[in-house]
Formats: C-alpha cells, sequence, structure tokens
C-alpha cells in the first residue's frame, strides 16, 4: 500500500496467510528510498509480525511512506486477525512523520478457549533518514 500526504490509511486483510501490501512499482526517489531495519515481534512458535516502512524525502519534505506488515502463524492454534488500527500522520510543525500499526493475533489456550493479543509499531520518522521506533505486544 503506498501512501502519499494522507492522515490515516486502512486496509482489510485476509487471515491465516503470510500478508503484505501488494507489490507495485517504487516512484523515483531522487534522494535513495530511506527504510527502517525492519520491526520484529512474536510469539515463538505461535505467531511472527514484521513492520516495513520505506520513504521518500526530496528538499526536507517526506514526499511518499509506505508501511508494511507481514503476520505469520506457526501454529494451527492461532490466526491473524487483521490489522485493526492503522496511520499515518505529519507531525505538526515539523518535516517528521508517524506511522503506527497495531495488528491482533488469536490464539486458543489448552482449553481450547481464545485469547487475543496485539503488536504494535510507532515509527517517528524524518526526511533526512532518522528514525525512532517502539513497540510492544499488548494483551
Amino acid at each position: 500500500m503506498r501512501v502519499k500526504n494522507v492522515l490515516a490509511c486502512s486496509m482489510i486483510l485476509c487471515s491465516g496467510f503470510t500478508i503484505t501490501a501488494p507489490a507495485e512499482a517504487t516512484p523515483e526517489c531522487a534522494t535513495g528510498v530511506k527504510v527502517i531495519k525492519p520491526v520484529v515481534l512474536e510469539d515463538p512458535g505461535r505467531w511472527t509480525y514484521t513492520f516495513d516502512l520505506s520513504w521518500c524525502a526530496d528538499g526536507g519534505t517526506i514526499r511518499w511512506a509506505e508501511p508494511s506488515v507481514t503476520a505469520r502463524v506457526h501454529s494451527p492454534a492461532c490466526r491473524w486477525a487483521g490489522r485493526i488500527e492503522e496511520s499515518l500522520t505529519k507531525t505538526p510543525d515539523s518535516e517528521a512523520w508517524s506511522a503506527f500499526d497495531m495488528s491482533e493475533f488469536s490464539c486458543q489456550d489448552g482449553a481450547g478457549k481464545e485469547h487475543g493479543v496485539n503488536p504494535w509499531v510507532v515509527v517517528n520518522f524524518h526526511p533526512t533518514g532518522a528514525y525512532d521506533t517502539s513497540s510492544d505486544i499488548a494483551a
């Protein structure tokens, strides 16, 4: 999914598969595409969530940003419920942007009871290529 200078984006995805955004040709980026080191959150043996972000800046302005999520389910007791909240916003009074994603996995415990968890990531990124990330798994 390519997002150009918008405040929020949304996509409905199917569960049970490795999910990524459709492949698209990357628009020209004279300054070179900037990327983060992928953020990986997991429950080993059950599921893995990977968040990636790439962006292009020109003249100190971010021209486009492309977040993506890959969800992998490793156990038949688990399923990926999908991306439940996501946003891409420009920081007020700054050239920086912020990307947020929260997804949901649901797994059965030993008694067959469903329990959901929500891996999430926030990336604050700048036209220079600098960025910082924070992430966790909310129960």
